[in-house]
């Protein structure tokens, strides 16, 4: 609900950019660092999971073992994909479960778009084949959104949550740990 004031047309606060891009609602330093992490992994999860849903219609049309066995490796990944977004949303706005579900959820559904886009693209007729040039200047685009989230983002705001304790195990562990998973789903698809 929009309110008026002496003429003037203001948008609610939850439609402002602020609130999207530096949370200015938020009371904290701390609320407002956790806000922007979330927004931008929703922002580039959004773009990643695009193109994924473009590789599991891609594999499923090749071989239906192939596709089986990509559709499972993208959904076991999928699901720190989506905590990642949660909760940095729910550190900055504890009392809004319901917007860190949505995130999460929304950029999850970017897939399925992707997914049928590519049945689309490879559905006339029999005669289309995919653009390997677009889908290999897609794939790169993604993989550079992702690579400066990780670099700018992620790993400095792990560093500094890990910092404040005395082990930092905790850390290597976790980025060999997702390293490993990642690269044997990766042999054990391939």
């Amino acid at each position: 609900v929009s309110t008026h004031n002496q003429g003037t047309f203001k948008l609610p606060f939850a439609l402002s950019p602020s609130y999207w891009t530096s949370g200015g609602d938020l009371e904290t330093v701390e609320q407002q660092r956790a806000w922007r992490v979330a927004v931008l992994l929703f922002i580039s999860l959004l773009f990643h999971n695009f193109p994924e849903g473009l590789a599991v219609a891609a594999s499923a049309i090749e071989s239906d073992k192939l596709g089986l066995a990509v559709t499972i490796g993208i959904m076991l990944h999928n699901i720190p994909e989506g905590i990642s977004i949660a909760v940095p949303c729910l550190a900055a706005r504890p009392n809004q479960p319901w917007l860190a579900f949505a995130l999460a959820s929304l950029s999850g559904l970017a897939e399925p778009m992707g997914a049928f886009m590519t049945l689309q693209l490879l559905d006339n007729g029999g005669t289309a084949t995919p653009d390997m040039n677009l889908m290999g200047n897609v794939l790169a685009l993604v993989a550079g959104i992702m690579v400066t989230v990780s670099l700018r983002e992620l790993f400095p705001e792990a560093k500094r949550q890990i910092s404040s304790r005395k082990n930092t195990s905790v850390f290597n562990v976790g980025i060999v740990s997702g390293f490993l998973i990642m690269s044997l789903t990766e042999w054990y698809l391939a």
